[in-house]
């Protein structure tokens, strides 16, 4: 074997002296075999294999032996004798065969060194058809190989795909199954409450068509069902039907509630044809169902012939100046309809005074809502002046949201004073101003009969409340007063304390967003809360009480007598810790008459703060001698 110098070369152990500049004096690499699988060989630097090697150390020996004769050639050029020549002449044929004689044994022995290398390190090398033979069958291997890997990677695709395909579908089919399990589980209950209940309330419960028309069919085996609340539910056209089917065996329903659904005019047109044969329903709610003028139609018709029902509802809808000239035609001939819900739709002051037309002969109607109709000015006098000359009394009369103003106002003050029988008026959200509190105010002394007014919203200041209320004052029959929304400021806030606290006997008082302060009109409206003994309800929301109101608040708290005094709101006030704090304290100091819900969320109130309210919670139920339960919301 060649020997490997330190710096990973090899020798020529033969040719010392070329051994600087020999090309066989060359790092060795080892590169594999292309005839065989662990076969290899070595090779130079300057990529020369073993064999070649040798070649290239035989000629290097036959370099020499040709320079030693041309040596001896120059030699026998130069006159000498013959005794020497022949001396000369034999010594060089013996130097000659001596050369050839160490070249073969370099030759010999470098084989023999090749063979033991090969040996040591590898296989030897195929012969070229053996050679050719391995190649091909490692070629037939790797490609069956590589087809084998292709199959098993089509089998793997084909079963993920399947996966990722099939399996969501079965999963989806199971789950739809579970689902459809569980929903007919649910409508067997449905079914349960409207077969053995006299009150059935399923809204909210999305039924839609196909679940209403499976639990309606148990109102036909239901004898003792009195009111059935359907609303909410994605009711349409087929749901509707299956239950007009079913109501057709059933003799006792009276009030139906079917708000908030989808049932269209279609859906208006299927009912009214149903409750035109007189059926026993009393009260229809039909709010929110995108019925137009067509549905309407179709109702006005039904209330020709329908001679049971007492309130119809049908705000929310879509009902245009055709559909309230249909209703109005039908009022002239229609003596059992005692309430009429039309809020929100398009009536216009174009349609009131068709509808104003329609009262005049109408002796049935006694209750009127109409909010948010665009009525104006106009509409609400045509809808006053027909009320005013009704013999009959009229009991409820709603104009909110219809930009009513001073002259409007006018109106309404002339019908409260001939409507001596009216309970409630709803004014919210006008704009009648200080001068149509004025006018409002001159109807309003002396009345007996109301109940509920609501004005709220209107931009009454504080000289229009003043005189709202002393027209007030003394009132026992006035039980709900709704100021909220009109900035009284504080000194609206003292003549509402000064007339309630003991000259006006009401339940509920909302005086939310009316710019009381947190300095004199917190202070007074601490004294309402002192000295009344008749409030149930105290709407203060909004009015800029912060942390020194709500101590004055409660201070009235602790020491008020009122044992009506159930619910006390205080949000939106910016109170923080030091007011929650102190509204506390006023509830374990007066614990059986602390009210019964205290609301004083959407404040400034932190961890501090709601830990003290709910101590006080806590304390109060069990100081109280009745153990009187409290509810706080922050």
């Amino acid at each position: 074997m060649l020997p490997l110098t330190a710096a990973g070369t090899t020798r020529c152990p033969r040719c010392a002296v070329h051994a600087a500049g020999c090309q066989i004096a060359a790092p060795v690499r080892f590169v594999p075999r292309t005839g065989s699988a662990n076969g290899f060989s070595f090779v130079n630097s300057r990529g020369y294999s073993s064999l070649s090697q040798q070649k290239r150390r035989y000629q290097c020996h036959a370099k020499k032996l040709q320079k030693k004769k041309r040596s001896s050639e120059q030699f026998e050029e130069r006159p000498v004798d013959e005794d020497v020549e022949a001396a000369a002449l034999g010594s060089t044929e013996t130097e000659t065969a001596d050369i050839n004689e160490a070249a073969q044994e370099v030759l010999d022995e470098d084989m023999l060194q090749e063979q033991e290398q090969q040996q040591y390190i590898a296989e030897p090398a195929a012969p070229p058809q053996q050679a050719s033979s391995r190649g091909s069958d490692m070629v037939r291997l790797g490609a069956l190989g590589l087809g084998a890997v292709a199959l098993i990677a089509a089998v793997v695709f084909a079963i993920k795909r399947f996966a990722k395909q099939k399996l969501p579908e079965e999963e989806t089919k199971l789950t739809h199954k579970q689902l459809q399990r569980e929903a007919t589980q649910r409508l067997n209950e449905f079914m349960g409450q409207i077969r053995n209940q006299t009150s059935v309330d399923l809204s909210a419960k999305n039924l839609g068509e196909e679940g209403c028309a499976y639990v309606v069919e148990a109102l036909a085996f239901n004898d003792r069902c009195l009111s059935a609340d359907f609303s909410n539910n994605g009711i349409g056209q087929m749901g509707i039907s299956q239950m007009l089917q079913a109501l057709g065996n059933n003799d006792t329903l009276e009030t139906l509630v079917l708000h908030t659904n989808n049932l269209q005019d279609d859906g208006a047109e299927a009912i009214a044809n149903y409750m035109a044969g007189d059926a026993r329903i009393h009260t229809l709610n039909l709010s929110s169902n995108n019925i137009g003028d067509k549905g309407a139609a179709a109702l006005a018709e039904m209330l020709k012939a329908n001679t049971t029902l007492t309130h119809l509802e049908l705000s929310g809808n879509v009902i245009d100046y055709d559909g309230i000239t249909a209703l109005s035609e039908a009022l002239t001939e229609n003596q059992a309809l005692h309430s009429l819900h039309i809020n929100d739709n398009y009536v216009g002051a174009l349609g009131a005074r068709v509808l104003a037309n329609a009262l005049h002969k109408n002796t049935a109607l006694q209750e009127l809502y109409i909010k948010g109709n665009e009525l104006g000015n106009e509409g609400v006098k045509a809808l006053c002046g027909a009320l005013a000359q009704r013999e009959v009394p009229f009991r409820v009369l709603d104009v909110g949201n219809n930009s009513v103003g001073e002259e409007g106002a006018a109106a309404i003050a002339d019908f409260v004073k001939q409507g001596k029988k009216l309970k409630e008026l709803n004014l919210y959200m006008n704009d009648i101003g200080t001068g149509g509190a004025y006018k409002l105010a001159e109807s309003l002394k002396g009345n007996t009969s109301l109940k509920v007014l609501d004005i709220a919203a209107n931009n009454i200041g504080p000289e229009g409340i003043k005189v709202l209320l002393e027209a007030l004052r003394g009132n026992n029959t006035l039980r709900n007063l709704e100021l909220g929304y009109n900035p009284i400021g504080e000194e609206g806030a003292k003549h509402l304390a000064d007339v309630v606290k003991y000259d006006l006997a009401i339940d509920v008082l909302k005086a939310g967003w009316c710019k009381i302060g947190e300095k004199d009109g917190a202070k007074a409206i601490a004294d309402l809360i002192l000295f009344n003994t008749t409030l149930t309800t105290l709407d203060l929301r909004g009015n800029g009480l912060s942390n020194p109101g709500a101590g004055f608040i409660s201070q009235a708290l602790k020491e008020h007598t009122n044992e009506r005094l159930m619910e006390i709101d205080l949000g939106y006030n910016e109170i923080k810790d030091e007011g929650a704090c102190a509204v506390a304290q006023a509830l374990k100091a007066n614990p059986s008459l602390a009210p019964k819900e205290v609301k004083i969320s959407s404040n400034y109130i932190t961890k501090f703060g709601q830990v003290a309210l709910m101590e006080a919670l806590d304390m109060v139920y069990e100081m109280s001698g009745d153990q009187r339960e409290i509810v706080i919301h922050f």
